[in-house]
């Protein structure tokens, strides 16, 4: 037997033999061209995976590397600091001035003398004042006098009122001479009176005679030290009474010692009565000595009002429970007041910490994808039941809350910098505690201080390494060869 023409079973003659069919040429074709598409699609879909990847391939090595410094979140002890400066003062502090004019005759301390209380620092010329008082005096006893005089009148014109008055009831004299005997009597008691007053005055005149002149004499009301040194001998001194009074010297007590520093308005809310602070003298800058606050002010003291150089400030005060020697009172301090500790507390530098929109971070697409938020489907709800006012109110609400920046650091994660949300608590001068967030040992981004304020969401980073042999390349300022 042969094969038929179309390749099925024949009798050798191209016949079919038995039930063979003869395919139809049409029909072989096209299951051909049905193969050759499929492979088309086959290869079509290869080259264009082929073409993905060496796009993707590309587009990574062509992304641009950001250089970045790292530090690990550490856990410890941190200390919240406020620091003010300000001057040295004593707790104490006597103006001496004298309460009458006059020369300084005797000046017998000198600067930074000790005094006892009732210790004599200046003598004003008496001369003049007591004088005064012997003129007072002299004029005392003439008043005096002068009373007694018109205690013996008053006698003697009771008298003469009490035989006229006794005579007039038995029609013994006349109404005109009772009346004259009477007026005298009254007349003769005023004038008593009188010269009492008199005697009174003349008495206060004595005795402000005397307080001026032991005004004169001016002894130190504290134990302490003579600190400011104003007047000399041979000056003339006003005195309080009449004229504004001449400070002639200053007497401080130094055995409490306080600094009144001015505290910056953004930190002195977190000043508090009581809180411990440590103290540094420009004079002894090696040495700190323990203090603590015993005055906040209420009164701001801005400076530079106006101008761009504008500084508000509270004053402060804080007494030094150690003993400091040399102390003097005008003396520069630093002040370094302890506002917050943490003990185990979640740590990281300052400069870590930014502050980036959250519009910004989202990712492209994400805003559609995303499902109206509730706020959002609010204030649909409000507009459509034709509540207005509500709508805005709750779109301008949700609005702020958008631009508000977030407060968040940047992780490193697989090359990539990742943005993460943060609470911040207390910091000292280098690092700031972190509440929730971050969790100790996490490797953050530190700096540089510029590609942090660059840096997004995403974006692929290479720690830069440290150079181990930096400061190491010379020797005796000669340089070491490879």
């Amino acid at each position: 037997m042969q094969p038929g023409r179309d390749g099925s079973a024949g009798d050798g003659l191209g016949r079919p033999i038995g039930n063979a069919r003869r395919t139809p040429p049409h029909e072989s074709g096209e299951r051909m061209a049905r193969k050759n598409r499929k492979k088309l699609f086959i290869i079509g879909g290869v080259v264009l995976v082929a073409i993905i990847l060496v796009v993707v391939n590309f587009t990574r090595s062509t992304e641009k590397t950001t250089k970045i410094k790292t530090a690990k979140a550490k856990q410890g002890k941190l200390v919240s600091l406020v620091t003010a400066s300000g001057k040295v003062k004593p707790h104490t502090q006597v103006k001496i001035s004298a309460n009458v004019s006059g020369e300084i005759v005797n000046l017998p301390v000198v600067e930074g003398q000790r005094v006892e209380k009732g210790d004599l620092l200046v003598q004003i010329q008496p001369k003049q004042y007591e004088a005064q008082v012997h003129q007072a005096e002299a004029g005392y006893d003439a008043a005096q006098a002068n009373m007694k005089l018109e205690e013996a009148n008053a006698k003697q014109a009771a008298l003469i009122h009490e035989r006229q008055k006794s005579m007039f009831e038995k029609n013994l004299t006349s109404k005109e001479a009772y009346d004259a005997a009477r007026t005298g009597d009254e007349t003769a008691q005023a004038s008593l009176q009188s010269a009492q007053a008199r005697l009174q005055q003349a008495k206060a005149g004595v005795d402000q005679s005397k307080e001026s002149l032991g005004y004169t004499t001016i002894r130190s009301p504290i134990d302490g030290y003579v600190t400011d040194l104003v007047s000399q001998a041979g000056e003339i001194v006003m005195g309080s009474l009449n004229y504004q009074a001449t400070v002639i010297m200053v007497v401080s007590d130094l055995s409490e010692i306080e600094v009144e520093v001015e505290v910056d308005e953004t930190d002195i809310a977190n000043v508090k009565l009581g809180q411990s602070v440590k103290v540094a003298l420009d004079a002894t800058p090696d040495t700190s000595y323990h203090a603590h606050v015993t005055e906040i002010g209420n009164t701001a003291k801005v400076s530079g009002l106006g101008s761009q150089d504008q500084v508000t400030n509270f004053m402060a005060t804080v007494q030094i429970t150690d003993t400091v020697p040399n102390i003097k009172p005008g003396m520069t301090a630093t002040c370094e007041i302890t506002t917050g500790q943490r003990e185990g507390a979640v740590k990281i530098p300052i400069g870590a910490v930014v502050l980036r929109d959250e519009e910004m971070l989202k990712k492209k697409g994400d805003k559609k994808s995303e499902p109206e938020s509730s706020s959002t489907l609010a204030v649909n709800e409000a507009a459509a039941a034709g509540d207005g006012d509500t709508a805005r109110a709750k779109s301008d609400d949700e609005e702020k809350t958008k631009k508000k920046p977030l407060e968040g650091v940047f992780l490193v994660r697989n090359g990539r910098a990742v943005f993460a949300r943060v609470t911040t608590g207390i910091a000292d001068q280098q690092n700031i505690e972190v509440t929730t967030g971050l969790e100790k040992g996490d490797e953050i981004v530190v700096g540089p201080f510029k590609t942090l304020r660059e840096l997004q969401d995403g974006d692929k980073v290479e720690v830069e390494k440290e150079n181990k042999d930096k400061g190491k390349g010379k020797v005796n300022g000669t340089e070491k060869s490879g």
